[in-house]
């Protein structure tokens, strides 16, 4: 196979993956929508960083520390936790009225809270740990230097495409009124909340988990 079918192959695989709906897509979209592109940013480059890292744990092997039942059930209430508190958080925050909020103060203020935070709800969903083992697995049927190839830019496509939906919300904000972005983090929280409770209970209930590496 050649570097331009590999590359090719990457990209794709990244602009599928970037379609994933979980907890960090809408994370992502209200973060954007209620406090601007930075913001949004930011915190698609915590997302990226915690790909990168959850890619080359599966890659070497280690995914299979999260397999057994135990481990499963520990990461599932770690995680749907975690998600739950951001939820609620989003939920009851009350929202800043346009005369007193200042986009650009905001952005650079909480620069790391924003990166941190998509790092967080990134490494939270153990949905997004088994979705990347499947490129993983594609992956290793190449060459060395193809496989860092063809996972770098699955990463680097679905960088762009978080941040290309990042530069969307930020354009709808202009639309949209205080109410409207009240009403969307309402929206937003009770969506966190309704997957961090799935997160959580999932392992009790094994036919209905995504959490079973062992499938």
């Amino acid at each position: 196979m050649s570097f331009f079918d590999v590359i090719s192959q990457g990209i794709l695989f990244g602009f599928t993956l970037s379609f994933v709906v979980g907890p960090a897509f809408f994370s992502l979209l209200q973060t954007s929508v209620t406090h601007g592109f930075k913001a949004g940013m930011n915190l698609a480059f915590g997302i990226s960083c915690s790909d990168i890292i959850m890619v080359f744990i599966s890659w070497f092997g280690l995914s299979s520390l999260f397999a057994s039942d135990k481990a499963q059930l520990i990461i599932g209430l770690i995680g749907g936790s975690v998600i739950i508190g951001f939820g609620l958080y989003t939920f009851f925050k009350k929202q800043v009225k346009e005369s007193k909020r200042s986009i650009d103060s905001i952005n650079t203020k909480f620069h790391f809270k924003f990166f941190a935070k998509g790092f967080l709800f990134n490494v939270a969903n153990p949905g997004v740990w088994i979705y990347w083992l499947l490129p993983v697995s594609v992956a290793s049927s190449y060459e060395s230097n193809k496989q860092i190839l063809f996972l770098g830019f699955i990463l680097i496509t679905v960088l762009l495409m978080d941040i290309a939906k990042c530069a969307i919300a930020n354009e709808l904000k202009n639309f949209l009124t205080d109410k409207v972005i009240l009403v969307i983090n309402r929206v937003v929280g009770v969506i966190l909340v309704l997957f961090g409770i799935y997160l959580a209970t999932s392992p009790f209930f094994p036919e209905m988990s995504i959490l079973d590496i062992s499938k």
